[in-house]
């Protein structure tokens, strides 16, 4: 390892001889050569005007850190460690990071993260939250609140081979914030639906009918005149409907022991 020295150069310059006998110029020469070899390797970075030019490499034997002079020739860039495979660098080909990956802001036009489609990706929508654009528009983003559709976007479950959906959406307005808890475990019975307090908290109970009218009047109790369908009325519970009422052919109504169906 050699750093170039000044004995034997320009006072400019030590990577350039000055006159001198040939024994002097050779031995500049040589100190310059043996420098490039190593790519002035020595401890720490060198200092002064004559030891510093723009785009000038060298090793800093301290670190092993092999760096270069920036373009305005004002500070040193690392490039990488030179003990290390790769310069410590992470190949094309992949590999495993070992510190923090930043990336920049980006927008929904042009998302920091893309997958070779430049306009759908991963971007910074504000502070802690991570949008995610598709064809430059923003569909949905994370922060610390949870997962957030935008504009009406759909929640979609498909079925076993992905060729239709069962889909919720929100209404087109909405003017305050809902959340709605769901239940902690099934329905007890079959039949149950999910019922709400008023407050957001669903819980399974039977589902209440309610009374039409003409306005706000609320006077008439409704129900179908025939039975199409098997049931099963719940257990411990009763039933009611207004007659006359007809059991299609095949269809059983089941009333168990502990129940009444009253038809009035």
């Amino acid at each position: 390892m050699a750093r170039v020295s000044s004995t034997g150069k320009e006072t400019a310059s030590n990577f350039s001889p000055d006159n001198g006998t040939g024994l002097a110029v050779r031995n500049a020469m040589k100190d310059i050569f043996e420098s490039l070899r190593t790519i002035n390797s020595a401890s720490g970075d060198p200092s002064g005007t004559a030891n510093l030019a723009a785009y000038q490499p060298h090793i800093d034997s301290d670190t092993n850190l092999l760096k270069i002079r920036n373009a305005a020739n004002s500070a040193f860039i690392t490039l990488g460690n030179v003990s290390q495979t790769n310069l410590g660098l992470l190949p094309l080909s992949g590999g495993t990071l070992t510190g923090v990956l930043a990336a920049s802001a980006g927008s929904a036009s042009a998302p920091a993260l893309h997958f070779g489609d430049s306009t759908t990706g991963l971007f910074k929508k504000a502070t802690n939250q991570i949008g995610l654009t598709f064809a430059g528009t923003e569909k949905l983003f994370f922060d610390q609140n949870g997962l957030t559709l935008q504009a009406q976007s759909d929640l979609r479950f498909a079925d076993s081979d992905s060729s239709n959906y069962v889909a919720f959406q929100a209404p087109a307005t909405v003017s305050s914030n809902v959340t709605l808890t769901l239940p902690a475990t099934d329905a007890p019975v079959s039949g149950y639906a999910l019922i709400s307090d008023g407050s957001g908290t669903l819980s399974w109970g039977v589902a209440g009918g309610g009374a039409n009218g003409n306005g706000s009047n609320a006077i008439f109790w409704e129900n179908d005149q025939t039975v199409t369908g098997d049931y099963t009325i719940t257990n411990n519970q009763n039933a009611g409907s207004f007659g006359p009422i007809a059991i299609a052919s095949g269809v059983t109504v089941t009333v168990g022991s502990g129940e009444t169906w009253t038809v009035v």
